[in-house]
């Protein structure tokens, strides 16, 4: 299937009921691929993902141990557990204002700029830190569900989680916090539900 970015945007949906065919271990790298591909604050790239498949890990998630009971998940043929690992990016944010003021890209006043937020990030709470390295995940993780789009596939962010029965059952390092799972699979629909969106004035400061 092939469709523009716009068809892509105005098809995207969140799909909670699913086939029982698998996705696909190629269909799986394409949409990784595109996460990859997001842009992030100073190419610091944190999203990292864990791709579950399996029946019985999927239905644990889908139990009131880690998703509030939300039994429509366990029939997702595939969860991203979509991840921000914070170590890397202060690492990575810090590598990249290290580039532009050895290589004077910028003049010295934006240079100076981007060095200070690197530092702040360095010296930031985990939480602001969390909500920052967050927000290029959330990047990461749209691309993924427009490709998701493109390929026929249906998906549906899930922000209602408790991240401690993760964290343990997959080993998650200290610095990676989980931001969401996605949902991805063969959409199962008898029709698409219309989608409530704000007006452009509602959106648009004058």
């Amino acid at each position: 299937m092939s469709m523009s970015v716009k068809e892509a945007i105005e098809a995207r949906h969140s799909v909670r009921s699913f086939t029982a065919e698998p996705v696909s271990e190629e269909m799986l790298q394409s949409l990784l691929e595109a996460a990859r591909q997001a842009p992030s604050s100073l190419n610091s790239q944190p999203w990292r993902f864990k791709v579950v498949t399996d029946a019985e890990t999927r239905a644990w998630i889908a139990s009131s141990e880690v998703s509030k009971r939300q039994g429509w998940l366990a029939d997702a043929p595939a969860i991203l557990v979509c991840c921000a690992d914070l170590e890397g990016y202060v690492r990575d944010t810090q590598a990249s204002a290290f580039f532009f003021r050895e290589n004077k890209v910028l003049d010295e006043e934006p240079t100076r700029g981007i060095q200070e937020y690197a530092d702040q990030q360095e010296a930031a709470s985990e939480t602001a830190r969390f909500g920052a390295a967050a927000l290029n995940v959330g990047l990461a993780v749209s691309q993924l569900m427009l490709r998701a789009v493109e390929l026929g596939l249906g998906t549906c962010w899930v922000g209602m989680f408790d991240e401690g029965p993760l964290r343990e059952r997959f080993g998650l390092a200290p610095e990676q916090r989980v931001v969401c799972l996605l949902a991805v699979g063969h959409p199962d629909e008898a029709a698409v539900p219309a989608r409530k969106r704000k007006s452009l004035d509602d959106i648009v400061l004058k």
